[in-house]
């Protein structure tokens, strides 16, 4: 009978049974797509990862939803260092994606990367639709709109106020007209700053079903890449807050510097290990 090991690592959790659940299989190496398909959605975690061997890093990622083989996903870098570092004791990793070849580092706590140069294209939807998608109304939703791809596109959404962030709540037919990104998947945020502090909210479709994750560190870098873009001033440095009213608590660290590089950051804690056999 096959097994395999796995942990569940919170990530962007700075407290027990906090953050974002991501499952992280680390003796990979015999298993093929489908069988990683399939642990994915045994497990149905948010992402499942499997590391691999890389000839140009100390891993090479394998990462799914439960849906979908992914190229890139900040929350399975944060996942895979935290396995590595219990592993190895190192806190400073190259992590090889479909996407690119990632070093991950680790400051107070927090792991951090550097997220690639941003994409951008407009949306072209004008705000009442905006509001009406988000059952908001039009004073709720700023400018400008925009799809930013930091790893992966996002429709990111500044709202005027906290409160929006709060209550917003996505029409689902809405997302699959104004919302949908180059992979073709409705992908959005909406968030609001209040001087150093983000308040944030993520959705996406899953099975055709909104769906709402406690934190998604791809949103949070294209909303790195959107201050950059919207030519906010520099430097910046600012504490991400999601996930608090799911009960699950999430904080990010994300920073542009003077020299235009976006950073996120957050911590991450292995919540449980175990075996799965098939």
């Amino acid at each position: 009978m096959p097994a395999c090991r796995y942990h569940i690592v919170n990530v962007y959790s700075e407290a027990p049974l906090a953050g974002l659940p991501v499952a992280v299989f680390d003796q990979s190496s015999l298993l093929d797509a489908a069988t990683m398909q399939a642990l994915a959605l045994q497990l149905q975690a948010g992402i499942t990862v499997f590391l691999l061997p890389s000839a140009r890093g100390h891993a090479r990622l394998s990462i799914f939803n439960t849906e979908r083989a992914l190229t890139f996903s900040p929350d399975a870098l944060l996942a895979a260092a935290t396995v590595l570092r219990e592993q190895t004791g190192n806190n400073l990793f190259s992590i090889e994606t479909d996407v690119m070849v990632v070093p991950m580092w680790q400051e107070q706590e927090r792991w951090f990367f550097q997220a690639r140069a941003p994409g951008m294209r407009r949306c072209e939807v004008r705000p009442r639709h905006l509001a009406a998608m988000l059952s908001l109304s039009e004073s709720d939703v700023d400018e400008p709109a925009l799809f930013v791809n930091g790893g992966v596109e996002q429709l990111i959404v500044p709202l005027t106020n906290a409160d929006a962030v709060k209550n917003c709540s996505p029409r689902l037919d809405d997302m699959a007209l104004h919302a949908v990104n180059d992979h073709g998947q409705p992908q959005l945020l909406v968030w609001h700053r209040m001087v150093d502090t983000v308040v944030a909210r993520s959705f996406s479709v899953r099975f055709g079903s909104l769906r709402e994750e406690p934190a998604c560190g791809a949103s949070i870098a294209a909303l790195g890449g959107y201050l950059l873009l919207t030519r906010a001033p520099l430097p910046i440095t600012l504490r991400v807050r999601q996930g608090d009213h799911l009960d699950r608590p999430s904080r990010m660290a994300l920073t542009v510097d003077d020299y235009e590089r976006v950073m996120l950051g957050g911590q991450a804690r292995i919540q449980l290990s175990g075996e799965l056999s098939w």
